[in-house]
């Protein structure tokens, strides 16, 4: 730091690590130098380990910080204690297993996310594993201000910082001076390279030790292959010092990470039998919350990794006067190389292959990642509480309003109606016509809790509720159908024939607050309960149908199945794992209000409240969800404040935005040109220092006249959600 402070300004060389670089608290004077990254940044570091009993030492010190169904930033919330953790100036040894962890928290470079309900669970001491897993993302903000910036990285597109930055909004912009003649990122022409693999699947820990850990198949063929030829080789270091390999004569063991290692150029041989995977949490969190899917994940974390270190050989000067031969695990390795070293050849090594697993149906598209953006058009967060919604209806509505409650009938003003809104009510399930339940939250709890103490002697006498807000004008064929429906609060789940109880229906949500209850029908044998979850705001049916299928998308990667059990099996066993929970929600909904059930000693009525849980927060929600979308269920809605006048465009701003706009229709518009002209006229538009809303306005107006609008739209999509969660992040 001293000699950053104090470098030459005339001219300074400063060669440091990746690891120094990433952990300077502060660079003097950014402008004045440019930066060159020799090969790809680290964008991921993952911590996971089991901390039944001191996790503490992290958890005490940190709270998740957004409202959503899956994952969630940490916010450090006692800098002082997690500073000395991450100092540890005593050298304690448990403390030094979590230093790094400390130190990545307190680093403003990254963005740490954690799953909720495995947090949440670890915290309150039910974890049933006792496993913290925190998946950090280092943010390209640590670029910002030096004057250039240069990544020099093979094959760089297909990494998981190409991808994520991108994600962000990140231009990039290829070096000229530095990108080889061949456009194609492949190697010159050697027609000497044999690679050879051992299995028609992808090679994992799992697979491995399941085929003898140290000495499998593959090895005792690689050892063959080989003989007393000079090799280099890797493996994973809890093999790679009993691997058969380490015997023999012409061995040399390499870092897994071999960047740099240039004194093998005399060696013509490899061997790198890797499993590199992510741990399960982790390529979990990839998929779901960065649409990293499995097969960029295999490329960027177990196919860059060989790469690598079979460039450490002969083939770096592409050497052309001697055979080699490689030896990787998969079959997808050896294509993907074949592809990048033309000239070679791809064989198997002639192996027994491991029986596959069953799958399930086939998928309709190639990749996770495919599926969800062939599937989802984000839609963009309504950021507007009850006054936006207050604009859509029109006062003389009041006028014809049946309330619960007479005393209620002297509301006048729509923004407060809407804010009191809680649902309708109505005599019986037959009923068409709805009373208005006007309550603050607390009072509406308590009113479905009182009246949870009911005794019926049937089902059609149970008086029920909706959460939508009806307009019996607004269809001539319906008095209480979808076409009727204004907005809706609260969601409210049935869950019947299935295995799942309240009670894990909530530690799988553990940030909400809700009620359970039994319905009439319920037993001691088989559950049947109700569930109610506040929401912080009411919603359109769109936004309703969302979250629901958000709550149902969780659930199903937690293990639970859709559909539900038949009758004689929920009688006989509860065997399977179902949620019982239908798929196909429906806004205007009526569900029977609490009550005792037909079998008394079986009702409950159960309310799930704390420090940690709140109303589901809708923005946050549909922000942060990772449930693909219904083609054609959501349209692409621009972002609407909180703070309408935020929204006051300035003079200078109102030119920017006119000269940026016509910069677009210049060239954007044109065969080939939108991808870059899009993200130009992103930064152009966060340059002026715009609302959000506006920016969105503006790049759906320039998106829909692209050349191709619908790539267009989802670009728009991914750059609006990483700029709302920034927005939301700044509130």
């Amino acid at each position: 730091m001293k000699y950053l402070n104090n470098a030459d300004l005339d001219g300074s060389i400063v060669f440091i690590t990746h690891r120094t670089f990433l952990g300077l608290p502060f660079f003097y004077r950014k402008d004045r130098w440019s930066l060159y990254f020799d090969e790809c940044p680290n964008v991921l570091e993952t911590f996971s380990e089991n901390l039944s009993i001191k996790h503490g030492l992290i958890t005490d010190h940190v709270r998740t910080r957004d409202s959503a169904s899956a994952y969630s930033r940490l916010q450090v919330t006692n800098q002082s204690e997690l500073t000395k953790t991450a100092e540890n100036r005593g050298q304690d040894s448990i403390v030094e297993h979590i230093q790094d962890l400390a130190k990545i928290l307190l680093s403003k470079n990254y963005d740490n996310y954690v799953n909720i309900a495995k947090f949440e669970s670890l915290r309150a001491k039910t974890s049933s594993d006792g496993i913290l897993s925190v998946f950090s993302i280092l943010k390209p903000s640590i670029f910002l201000d030096f004057d250039s910036v240069t990544i020099s990285g093979a094959l760089f597109e297909e990494t998981f910082a190409f991808h994520q930055w991108s994600q962000t909004g990140v231009i990039w912009k290829k070096s000229l001076e530095l990108t080889r003649e061949n456009a194609a990122n492949l190697h010159p022409f050697n027609p000497s390279v044999t690679i050879h693999y051992g299995y028609e699947t992808r090679y994992s820990k799992y697979l491995r030790d399941k085929l003898g850990g140290d000495n499998t198949p593959i090895i005792q063929a690689a050892t063959k292959k080989l003989g007393n030829q000079k090799y280099v080789r890797v493996e994973n270091n809890d093999v790679k010092l009993t691997s058969p390999l380490n015997k023999l004569l012409g061995d040399n063991l390499i870092p897994g990470i071999s960047h740099g290692l240039n004194q093998y150029r005399h060696v013509h041989h490899a061997a790198v039998i890797i499993a590199n995977n992510q741990t399960p949490e982790a390529s979990k969190f990839l998929k779901e919350y960065c649409g990293f899917d499995d097969d960029k994940q295999f490329r960027a974390f177990t196919d860059h990794s060989v790469y690598q270190a079979i460039c450490r050989t002969s083939i770096r000067d592409n050497d052309l006067a001697h055979d080699k031969t490689w030896i990787v695990a998969s079959k997808d390795t050896a294509d993907w190389l074949h592809r990048i070293f033309p000239g070679s050849r791809a064989e198997s090594l002639g192996l027994d292959q491991p029986e596959k697993q069953k799958v399930g149906r086939k998928r309709t598209y190639d990749s996770d990642n495919e599926r969800k953006n062939a599937s989802k058009k984000r839609s963009r967060a309504e950021l507007s509480l009850a006054s936006g919604f207050a604009h859509n209806i029109d006062s003389s509505y009041l006028e014809r309003v049946s309330y619960l409650n007479d005393d209620e009938s002297a509301i006048k003003d729509i923004s407060r109606f809407v804010a009191r809104f809680r649902g309708s009510y109505f005599n019986n399930y037959l009923s068409t016509d709805p009373f208005v339940i006007s309550k603050t939250e607390d009072q509406f709890i308590r009113y479905l809790k009182d009246h949870s103490k009911n005794v019926y002697t049937s089902k059609n006498e149970i008086p029920c509720v909706s959460g939508a807000l009806f307009d019996v004008d607004k269809s001539d064929d319906t008095d209480r159908g979808n076409d009727n429906v204004e907005l809706v609060r609260g969601m409210w789940i049935d869950i019947e024939k299935g295995t799942m109880t309240h009670n894990d229906f909530s530690r799988a949500f553990p940030q909400l607050r809700m009620v359970a209850y039994n319905t009439f029908r319920h037993t001691l044998e088989r559950m049947r309960c109700r569930i109610y979850i506040p929401t912080n705001r009411v919603m359109k049916d769109t936004e309703y149908r969302m979250i629901h299928k958000e709550i149902v998308y969780v659930l199903e990667t937690k293990g639970y199945r859709s559909g539900k059990l038949a009758d004689d099996i929920c009688r006989e066993s509860l065997q399977g794992n179902y949620h019982g929970i239908d798929s196909l929600p429906h806004p205007c909904a009526v569900f029977a209000l609490p009550c005792q059930a037909q079998e008394r000693q079986a009702s409950f009525f159960k309310e799930y409240k704390g420090d940690r849980r709140a109303p589901l927060d809708v923005d946050s929600w549909i922000q942060h969800r990772i449930a693909p979308d219904d083609v054609g269920m959501v349209d692409s809605l621009s972002y609407v404040p909180l703070d309408e006048d935020a929204l006051t465009i300035s003079p200078d701003q109102q030119a920017g935005i006119d000269t940026s706009m016509s910069e677009w229709y210049r060239i954007g518009s044109l065969p080939g040109e939108g991808h870059d002209a899009i993200f130009t006229l992103y930064h152009a538009l966060c340059a002026l220092k715009l609302h959000p809303q506006t920016i969105s306005e503006r790049l759906y107006e320039a998106a829909q006249s692209a050349y191709s609008p619908v790539h267009r739209n989802k670009q728009v999509d991914r750059l609006m959600k990483n700029l709302l969660r920034w927005h939301q992040s700044r509130r």
